[in-house]
């Protein structure tokens, strides 16, 4: 079977390409190299704008939510490019928390949120993870009490999250939280719109070893509208896992992967500082030939699961079988760049002297990440054998 764009998909990442070419500038290169995502008000802000401005953060969305109507597909395609050139394009608000509004949100819930999301002024820190649920997320314990009636009253929420990403930049939550203790773990759970500058709401920083900034965000009786839970209460557990499946595809988008052995592959065939040329070692050649040919099939599964979406489908078990291959594949690339690139691979990430400013050293050190966010790919393994092949759960 032959795998290609037709004229109108490749005519749209043209068009993406041109606007990446014209708006990706030395400044916004400068800006993420030295802050990343961090700094208010500068040129990413302004990226961002532009993006709002063209309607691509509602782009797949249907024309009746502010969307663009244009479907997963040019979605995915716009993700890659963005992807590879390393600048920020539409992130998980976009791809997972928003779909799960169209699906399963109230009425306000849809006409409160979803169109600042579609300008991007909206940007959603997904609450999930706790100290004590983490894999198990249905042994979570923040807890959310309905104070007064479900149109005028107030949830109160106490507890916290950990492995927060984003919430340093973010302007809500979408929080998972207990909201009938009594019933079986999976069937009392709800999920609720918090604004993050809401009073009792605490952010504190925790940085992982790439130097990738998380966070743990506490809870303390912060009060939010009843009418900021999302949907039907206690039905939360569909919509997190619905979410979890959008967000694993959208982090395990190639893009990155297909930049990183680009940059691999000319940088194998450049002499080293001891005059080696990588390149010229057979072995070298094989390892590199068998990545390029890996990314290709990282490509096809994106491709595959943008396709499912299109029809309706969330493709649970083959995002899961992406985001396995992609993230254990992006572990690969960097232990095999280090290896090409010799002492000066090990230089850390913007020091002198270092091949690309240390980008293989960096992509070393935050590789684990997504081998464990969006869920643990041991966990994940269990989802494919059970959802994909009828396998019975652990014990049974």
């Amino acid at each position: 079977m032959e795998f290609a764009l037709d004229a109108e998909q490749r005519a749209w990442l043209e068009e993406v390409r041109a606007f990446l070419a014209e708006h990706v500038t030395p400044e916004l290169r400068a800006e993420l190299a030295e802050h990343d995502l961090e700094l208010p008000g500068g040129e990413v802000a302004a990226f961002r704008r532009r993006i709002g401005e063209k309607g691509w953060f509602g782009l797949s969305w249907p024309v009746e939510y502010g969307g663009l109507g244009l479907g997963p597909v040019h979605q995915h395609l716009l993700m890659s490019e963005f992807e590879y050139w390393g600048v920020p394009g539409p992130d998980l608000t976009v791809t997972s928390v928003a779909p799960m509004l169209m699906r399963h949100g109230t009425e306000r819930n849809k006409q409160e949120f979803l169109p600042p999301i579609a300008r991007g002024e909206m940007i959603c820190a997904v609450g999930y993870s706790e100290p004590g649920a983490g894999t198990d997320l249905a042994s979570l314990r923040t807890r959310a009490v309905l104070d007064g009636d479900a149109e005028t009253g107030a949830w109160v929420i106490n507890g916290s999250k950990i492995w927060n990403s984003g919430a340093q930049r973010s302007t809500h939550e979408w929080l998972c939280v207990r909201t009938d203790p009594e019933a079986p773990r999976h069937k009392g759970i709800s999920v609720i719109i918090v604004p993050i500058d809401h009073p009792g709401v605490t952010v504190r920083p925790l940085i992982a070893w790439s130097g990738y900034r998380t966070n743990e965000v506490f809870f303390d009786d912060v009060r939010v509208p009843a009418t900021n839970l999302v949907g039907e209460a206690n039905h939360g557990w569909r919509y997190i896992t619905g979410a979890l499946d959008l967000e694993r595809g959208a982090l395990t988008n190639a893009g990155d992967l297909r930049r990183a052995v680009d940059d691999l592959l000319r940088l194998a065939r450049s002499p080293r500082e001891d005059g080696v040329v990588p390149a010229d070692d057979p072995q070298v050649r094989r390892d590199l030939a068998r990545l390029d040919a890996d990314v290709e099939a990282a490509t096809l599964m994106g491709y595959e699961a943008a396709s499912m979406l299109a029809e309706g489908i969330i493709p649970s078990v083959e995002v899961s079988v992406e985001k396995i291959f992609t993230s254990e594949l992006r572990q690969r690339i960097a232990v095999a760049a280090l290896d090409v690139l010799g002492p000066e691979g090990l230089l850390a990430h913007n020091s002198a002297g270092a091949p690309l400013a240390g980008r293989f050293e960096r992509l070393y050190r935050a590789a684990p990440l997504l081998r464990f966010g969006a869920g643990a790919n041991e966990v994940l393994r269990d989802v494919i054998a059970q959802r994909g092949h009828a396998m019975p759960s652990y014990g049974r």
